[in-house]
């Protein structure tokens, strides 16, 4: 199913309470991966509700199965109100996305860059402490490791394009660019990056040694999180 066969299920569905529906993420930005991306898509909606819930639901069921995230929902209120609370999500929304159905809202809403800042520092910390915690839980093994990277790498991609949103208006599409251009500002092993969105695509072949990897990873994510941690002005 395509996000456009989605959204005709979606209007069939949900008739008049169906405002909008926005294709974002690496489909809409352009580096979808086939069999390894799922398609991200958000719905704005009159009401919220239990019923309206059930609708999208009931339209929702093939989408799903495809391995799709479920849709994120929000009223026209909730999300011109937002940036505040989803700078990184929304900041890459507004950049690259596409209207599918109804109104398109996002340049109505605004992204303080002290706000997406301390977002960067949370994620980019929470996304170290979890790679501390799954590699003891993995106990080395290198198979696990692989898979934890793998599955790791895109969120933190975004994330260095979030970060890189903290230097220049205008950020490139493809998130492994952004991380060449985010090594201009603060010094970090930018190919390991490379390394791991390559492996991933290609289903681990060509991988070397995991722990090594996993080494240089974590090392790459540090450094990164004291960079913005710095950029605190």
């Amino acid at each position: 199913m395509t996000p456009e066969q989605f959204t005709e299920q979606l209007k069939k569905a949900c008739g008049g309470n169906l405002v909008s529906v926005v294709l974002y993420g690496s489909a809409a930005a352009g580096d979808h991966i086939a069999g390894k991306s799922g398609y991200n898509t958000m719905l704005v909606l009159k009401d919220c509700g239990l019923e309206a819930l059930k609708a999208v639901t009931a339209a929702g069921k093939d989408w799903l199965k495809k391995d799709n995230p479920a849709p994120l929902i929000f009223t026209k209120e909730q999300l011109l109100a937002a940036g505040d609370s989803f700078p990184i999500e929304l900041a890459d929304m507004k950049d690259f996305n596409k209207t599918l159905y109804g109104e398109d809202l996002l340049p109505g809403i605004t992204i303080a860059p002290a706000d997406l800042r301390l977002a960067v520092e949370r994620e980019f910390k929470g996304k170290l402490l979890l790679l501390r915690r799954f590699y003891l839980l993995s106990g080395g093994d290198k198979k696990v490791l692989a898979s934890l990277m793998a599955d790791s790498i895109s969120e933190v991609l975004v994330l260095c394009r979030a970060a890189l949103r903290l230097h220049t208006a205008s950020v490139p599409r493809a998130k492994l660019d952004c991380v060449t251009e985010l090594k201009k500002h603060t010094d970090f092993d930018a190919a390991i990056f490379a390394e791991i969105h390559g492996f991933r695509a290609s289903g681990g072949k060509g991988a070397g040694d995991m722990e090594q990897l996993f080494d240089r990873y974590l090392n790459a994510v540090g450094r990164l999180c004291a960079a913005v941690d710095a950029w605190t002005k």
